[in-house]
C-alpha cells in the first residue's frame, strides 16, 4: 500500500480556530515540522493570532494577509490612473473582512509577509506622527543570498500600498520620495527552510515590544492624570465657595516623553538575543494552533503528501 492510501484511509484531522474564522489541516501542521517550508496558511493564522493576543481592539496595528501581501508585491509598478484604480479595487476586494485599507492615516504599524522566489521576508510600515515621512524596515533572514531581490521585492509591495492609501484617502501624497526604506540587520537562518519561521518570530518579538510599550504608555499617561490632579492648588476661596474664584496651577509636561522618542529605534533592533531557535519556534506555533483551536475529522478529505 503507498503511502497516500494509506493515508487517504486515515482522513486528517483539521483545526478550526476559536477565535478567528480559518481553518488549518495536518498539511499545514505538517509543514511546522523540522526542515519543512511553513504553508500560507500558517503565517496567516500566526498573523492573526498576534494581532488577537496584542491588539484584539486597536486599529493602529495590522497585519496584512498573505494573499493581499503577494498582490502588493506580484502588480507591476504603474502610476496611471486606470492602473491606480484598479490595484485599490483588488485590493480592496481582498480586503473586506478585515477592512484594514480603508483608513490609512489610522494605521501606525503594518505588517507585511513579503514572498518571492521561494523566499519569505517581512516588511513593516511605520507611520510617526513626529516624523514627515512613513519608513519601511525590511528584516530578511537570508540576506546572503536574497537581498537585492527581496529588497526590490519589499520595494514593489510598500510603493503598491502607498497607492492603495492613496486612493483611499486622497488627502494623503504619494511620490518616489515619500517613503523611506531601511533593510535591517536581524537574525539569520542557517537553511533553506526555516524563511518563513523568522518572519513569525520577528513579528512576535517586535509585536511583544510594542504591546509593552503601549502598556507602558497607558500606565504613563494615568500616572500623569493622577499627577495632574493631586497638583492642582486652590488658592483663595475654599472649594465650598464660588468655584469662579479658584486659581487652578498644573504640573508641567512629562519630562520623559522627549527621551523616549530617543529610544524608539531601539525597539525596531532584532538581534540574535531576542530570538529562539527555529525549532523552538515551529513548537510554539504548532501548540498555539493546538490551543486555538477545535479539531475535526472529514472522511471526505484526502491528504496530499507530495511538496514541490
Amino acid at each position: 500500500m503507498s503511502r497516500n492510501e494509506t493515508l487517504s484511509s486515515a482522513p486528517p484531522s483539521t483545526f478550526r480556530c476559536r477565535h478567528f474564522t480559518m481553518t488549518l489541516s495536518t498539511t499545514d501542521i505538517d509543514a511546522l515540522k523540522p526542515g519543512e517550508w511553513v504553508t500560507d496558511d500558517v503565517i496567516d493564522f500566526y498573523f492573526k493570532y498576534l494581532k488577537r493576543k496584542y491588539f484584539p481592539e486597536s486599529k493602529k496595528y495590522v497585519y496584512i494577509p498573505v494573499t493581499l501581501a503577494n498582490l502588493l508585491t506580484e502588480r507591476a509598478l504603474d502610476n496611471s490612473t486606470d492602473h491606480l484604480r484598479e490595484l485599490a479595487s483588488d485590493a480592496n476586494a481582498l480586503d473586506l473582512t478585515s477592512q484594514i485599507l480603508g483608513r490609512p492615516r489610522t494605521i501606525r504599524v503594518a505588517f507585511l509577509p513579503i514572498f518571492g522566489d521561494g523566499h519569505w521576508s517581512l516588511l513593516v510600515y511605520r507611520n510617526q506622527k513626529h516624523k514627515h515621512l512613513p519608513e519601511f524596515l525590511h528584516f530578511n533572514s537570508h540576506l546572503n543570498s536574497t537581498r537585492e531581490y527581496h529588497t526590490q521585492c519589499a520595494r514593489t509591495a510598500l510603493i503598491n500600498l502607498l497607492y492603495v492609501f492613496r486612493q483611499n484617502d486622497p488627502s494623503m501624497v504619494i511620490s518616489k520620495d515619500s517613503y523611506k526604506l531601511v533593510v535591517k540587520n536581524c537574525p539569520q537562518q542557517t537553511n533553506g527552510n526555516d524563511c518563513g519561521v523568522f518572519v513569525c518570530m520577528y513579528a512576535y518579538v517586535l509585536s511583544s515590544r510594542l504591546a509593552r510599550r503601549e502598556a507602558k504608555n497607558r500606565a504613563s499617561s494615568m500616572q500623569d492624570i493622577i499627577k495632574r490632579i493631586s497638583n492642582i492648588s486652590f488658592n483663595g476661596p475654599s472649594p465650598q465657595q464660588h468655584r469662579s474664584d479658584q486659581q487652578l496651577s498644573y504640573a508641567t509636561k512629562n519630562p520623559h516623553k522627549d527621551s523616549s522618542l530617543d529610544r524608539d529605534d531601539l525597539m525596531w533592533k532584532v538581534k540574535d538575543k531576542d530570538v529562539m531557535p527555529p525549532d523552538d519556534m515551529r513548537a510554539r506555533i504548532t501548540n498555539t494552533i493546538y490551543h486555538e483551536s477545535t479539531t475535526s475529522s472529514s472522511s471526505s478529505h484526502t491528504q496530499q503528501t507530495s511538496r514541490l
